[in-house]
């Protein structure tokens, strides 16, 4: 009988801790829901989205522990030993996840503490470095927990170094071919990059410590290991100040005489337009007789240097020239043939 009553009194309590995590955790939820969607307040709607999840949990995960030493005969000394280990184990991996959680936002909120400083610091190289930190602190602090001597586990790492770094030299190859893409960064999440030795363009959407991920003009994926961006040549088209625009056009034999007047008026209007750059060398000219047609050539340098606002700045370009051979009367050439019947 008194056994029935201790296991009531169990059920009883468990009821109870199972209703007050579902509170706190609901209470978390909505919470963490409220400054997240709160957009006066950035930095804590960024840092709340971080934690929103491991807050959400660690009510179940204490539930857990609790209930844990209910349970458990304590009469056992083994199974207490093994509880408290791993309550300890808890105390650290939990702030830890925190903090992991946190420093995954880092880019967000450099972006929103500084916005200047997009430029000048890497918010992936600060992130995981952060994670780097986080882990090893978070492995020496459980190692030391369980007795190992940190002398000891520095002796063994530098003889497993040796023999990890003989067997993972391919993945190591592309962790500090990764690590130099963040130092020197040669490019950047988001920019529109291309390699003339591989066949390789496309936006640059993540960069990791073994892989980069491009999605390339038709939406598809590509994963590049890091260590091949250390033996090839990479272009980095977003970083042009401007995009050169070289078209060579034919006029008539004929309207040889027209030429200074059209090029003159072609370059007035150019002048006008806010998106063609002035600091750049411009020029409308003739340029050499062809067979059929005097070849002349209109370069600009257009400041807009994404695909679209280029393309949509040379088609103007390119009506303007028609525009202007039509209103003084000359006429664009076309490959022509005369037959002398004799």
């Amino acid at each position: 009988m008194a056994l029935t009553d201790v296991h009531i009194t169990v059920f009883m309590q468990f009821i109870f801790l199972v209703v007050l995590a579902c509170v706190v955790s609901f209470a978390a939820k909505q919470l963490c829901d409220y400054y997240k969607n709160n957009h006066n307040t950035p930095v804590r709607a960024i840092l709340t989205g971080a934690v929103r999840n491991s807050l959400i949990c660690l009510p179940w995960l204490i539930l857990l522990l609790y209930m844990s030493h209910l349970w458990l005969d304590h009469d056992e000394a083994e199974w207490h030993d093994n509880l408290l280990i791993v309550e300890r184990a808890f105390l650290i991996l939990i702030p830890a996840w925190l903090l992991w959680r946190i420093s995954d936002e880092t880019p967000a909120l450099i972006k929103v503490i500084g916005p200047d400083w997009g430029g000048r610091v890497s918010g992936s190289i600060v992130s995981r470095g952060v994670q780097v930190v986080i882990l090893l602190i978070a492995l020496g602090s459980i190692a030391q927990m369980l007795g190992y001597s940190l002398s000891a586990l520095l002796t063994f790492g530098g003889i497993g170094g040796i023999i990890i770094g003989m067997a993972a030299r391919e993945w190591l190859a592309n962790f500090f071919g990764g690590l130099m893409l963040m130092l020197d960064r040669p490019f950047t999440e988001g920019d529109w990059i291309r390699s003339p030795d591989r066949s390789i363009e496309g936006h640059v959407e993540a960069i990791g410590w073994r892989l980069t991920r491009i999605r390339t003009f038709d939406r598809r994926p590509i994963y590049v290991p890091n260590s091949l961006f250390t033996g090839i040549v990479v272009e980095n088209p977003s970083r042009m100040r401007n995009r050169r625009m070289l078209e060579n056009f034919g006029l008539r034999y004929e309207d040889q005489e027209k030429l200074p007047l059209i090029f003159s008026r072609i370059m007035e209007l150019v002048e006008d337009n806010p998106d063609i750059d002035s600091n750049e060398p411009k020029y409308a000219c003739f340029i050499r007789y062809d067979d059929s047609s005097l070849l002349c050539q209109v370069r600009v340098h257009i400041k807009r240097t994404d695909r679209v606002g280029f393309l949509q700045v040379q088609q103007w370009v390119l009506m303007i020239v028609a525009q202007v051979v039509a209103e003084q009367g000359a006429e664009f050439a076309y490959p022509t043939r005369k037959l002398l019947n004799n």
